[in-house]
């Protein structure tokens, strides 16, 4: 598959959205990195019939951003679970890219290093804990 054709069909399925409020710009899918394998077997007949519905992959890509909405909308209607799949690769993708992340004013990465703030315990749980610590085991040793 060509690859303007799958960048194409990425950037229509997430075209981005300008920031509001002092919000950064979501970026489009191509923008924040994600790339659709036209390889990946599971997709592969999706593909193929948005292609095919389309005239051919340049058609695509030469298509204005509503035929190609309306083109993804015939293609969903044939086969919803196919569509959905290919759909869910790419939103995942999308999601868990860093500037998608900042944009919507999520911290990229893990919880460590950088480590969440977490509050002291306060008496009465301290209490609780040590009460816990102490009491005998409620299960019986293997010999």
């Amino acid at each position: 598959m060509r690859r303007d054709f799958l960048a194409c069909l990425v950037d229509t399925l997430l075209p981005g959205e300008p920031g509001a409020g002092g919000r950064a710009t979501l970026s489009t899918g191509t923008a924040a990195g994600v790339k659709l394998d036209g390889g990946e077997v599971s997709h592969v007949d999706i593909l193929c019939r948005l292609a095919a519905r389309a005239g051919g992959e340049a058609a695509f890509v030469e298509a204005s951003p509503a035929s190609r909405a309306a083109l993804m909308r015939g293609v969903e209607k044939e086969d919803a679970g196919a569509f959905r799949a290919l759909v869910q690769a790419v939103l995942e993708d999308y999601y868990e890219a860093p500037p998608v992340l900042q944009a919507l004013g999520w911290r990229g990465g893990g919880v460590q290093p950088d480590g969440n703030v977490v509050e002291e315990a306060d008496a009465v749980t301290l209490a609780r804990l040590d009460r816990q610590r102490t009491r005998r085991p409620f299960w019986r040793k293997l010999p």
